[in-house]
């Protein structure tokens, strides 16, 4: 079955030029013919400029959103729109009264981040912090935006200066979070860093960010931190937990276990990233180690400490 341009206008609910400019300039248009040579719109197409204007309604320019459509198959993009419909995003034609969708969202920051489009990245990154909370736009929108950033850089087909656009601009917006939420609870901070090897620290950012909102008192130190360095803010700070972030392999033998000993009271020590062994063996017994594998999990666990949990009820020396 096909459809006129006309038959298509009225479906979607774009006016009829809009569709020839989309098919003319970006190559989203018909791709069927009838017998006397007249090109016809099937249901694939349709689903492309669903998707093409869901794009573009979250402010990307259509030429990076023709991008986006064109490089999904039609399965791809019939399975997107149906995750933006099941995630609350318009499923009727015409666009996106609902809001936008995190999925949709996060197609667009990809899009944005190909055309190194920055001010409407910035755009995108704040609509989904303002949309979402933090921890949800992080799951749903953010994180996954920047794992598909990723694997294009890997595979080659999106370039090193749009990785690097992404993540500067979402290191500003995190930053602009914690800036905004100055006032701290008082009392002992939590300590945030990454494992000495590490150069990326976007999910360190992410938690400092969601703990701002909350309240809590952090000392953000960032990526490769040394061990020595470490363990010296950890015994003049005196912090609830130390949160460290490692996405590259760690050895079985962390050094950083040796530097931590002794200590003069217990501390937890939060493990985030696919970094870390499986099995972390820790020679003091006042640390505790707890192994997360999420922000959501990452800010739970942290929020434990600062409540001061039971510390009778917590294993100490082995992970948790």
């Amino acid at each position: 079955m096909s459809w006129s341009v006309g038959a298509v206008a009225r479906r979607v609910g774009l006016p009829a030029p809009t569709l020839r400019s989309w098919d003319r300039r970006y190559g989203i248009g018909p791709s069927a013919r009838t017998e006397g040579n007249h090109r016809r719109y099937t249901a694939a197409d349709i689903g492309r400029l669903r998707l093409m204007s869901r794009l573009t309604a979250t402010g990307v320019p259509a030429q990076a959103a023709s991008e986006v459509v064109r490089a999904l198959d039609d399965d791809a993009v019939a399975h997107r729109l149906e995750a933006d419909a099941g995630s609350g995003g318009s499923g009727g034609s015409g666009g996106d009264e609902a809001g936008p969708s995190a999925s949709g969202t996060a197609d667009a920051i990809v899009a944005a981040a190909a055309a190194l489009d920055a001010v409407t990245l910035a755009s995108l990154y704040r609509l989904a912090l303002r949309q979402w909370e933090l921890t949800t736009a992080w799951r749903e929108v953010l994180a996954p935006a920047l794992r598909e950033i990723g694997r294009r850089w890997s595979d080659g087909s999106l370039g090193v200066e749009s990785e690097h656009l992404a993540s500067e601009l979402l290191q500003s917006e995190l930053r602009a979070v914690v800036h905004a939420h100055r006032q701290r609870l008082p009392g002992p901070p939590v300590v945030l860093a990454t494992a000495d090897n590490e150069e990326h620290h976007l999910p360190l950012l992410a938690l400092d960010a969601e703990l701002a909102r909350r309240g809590i008192s952090s000392i953000f130190l960032g990526s490769r931190v040394p061990p020595s360095a470490m363990v010296g803010a950890v015994r003049r700070a005196r912090p609830h937990a130390l949160f460290l972030w490692a996405s590259l392999r760690r050895p079985t033998s962390e050094p950083l276990w040796a530097e931590l000993c002794p200590l003069d009271r217990p501390i937890t020590v939060v493990l985030g990233g696919p970094g870390w062994p499986d099995n972390v063996d820790v020679p003091d017994p006042l640390v505790t180690v707890q192994r997360v594998h999420d922000l959501d999990s990452a800010v739970q666990v942290v929020l434990d400490e600062v409540e001061g949990p039971e510390r009778s009820s917590v294993s100490k020396g082995r992970v948790v």
